[in-house]
């Protein structure tokens, strides 16, 4: 089945103009959050996730793959009782 996603990333401290990001040497706390939002299977959706990993710094690199994962678990599985429902 296909996935339709977006990555993303929250930068968590501000840089100055003059500065440019670099991953290796920011304390992991000050890192970037990674982001990504899906929904699956895309001909028809039966599930919809977004996942935040803080401090993980790429969307496609961290968040993604938990995504996949929870979308797999969920349609490979067919049981319907094993996600909440909206308003749970």
């Amino acid at each position: 089945f296909r996935v339709a996603g977006k990555t993303g990333t929250a930068q968590v401290y501000g840089l100055r103009a003059d500065e440019e990001y670099d991953e290796e040497a920011v304390a992991e706390r000050l890192r970037d959050h990674a982001l990504f939002i899906a929904f699956a299977p895309v001909e028809q959706p039966q599930i919809a996730v977004a996942v935040v990993v803080e401090n993980g710094g790429s969307g496609s690199g961290a968040a993604a793959p938990v995504a996949r994962a929870v979308i797999d678990a969920r349609l490979r599985s067919g049981d319907d009782a094993t996600m909440a429902r909206t308003g749970d």
